[in-house]
């Protein structure tokens, strides 16, 4: 609820940005997929920014999610947020997936059980 808030705010203060004319500085461009790299992320998940946070989060323990949230090498997906795979991630591990956010600058390393295909 707070979040929601906050996030509330802070559009109200980006779009007031925009209008003084700064659209240009904000603006990301969105990151185009090809078909076969297209995914969902099913179930809201935290991803991490890194593969070695990553695998430090496993187990899952909400105090070690907070602790590298707070710090923004963790962030949490949406149910249905539409991502495009990194397909030449660098790493063997079939139970991680690398994705980049349709907006964002960075990648994030999300389980491969909390992603499907997009339909």
């Amino acid at each position: 609820m707070i979040y929601s808030r906050l996030a509330a705010v802070t559009l109200a203060a980006l779009t007031l940005g925009c209008a003084a004319g700064t659209a240009s500085a904000l603006a990301a461009e969105p990151v185009h997929c090809g078909n076969a790299d297209t995914l969902q992320i099913r179930g809201d998940v935290p991803a991490a920014i890194s593969f070695d946070v990553y695998r430090q989060l496993r187990p899952l323990n909400a105090q070690r999610i907070a602790l590298f949230q707070s710090a923004g090498e963790v962030k949490h997906l949406p149910d249905g947020l539409a991502v495009c795979e990194v397909a030449d991630d660098g790493v063997d591990d079939p139970s991680a997936v690398l994705v980049e956010l349709p907006q964002g600058k960075n990648a994030w390393w999300v389980s491969a059980a909390n992603v499907q295909a997009a339909d």
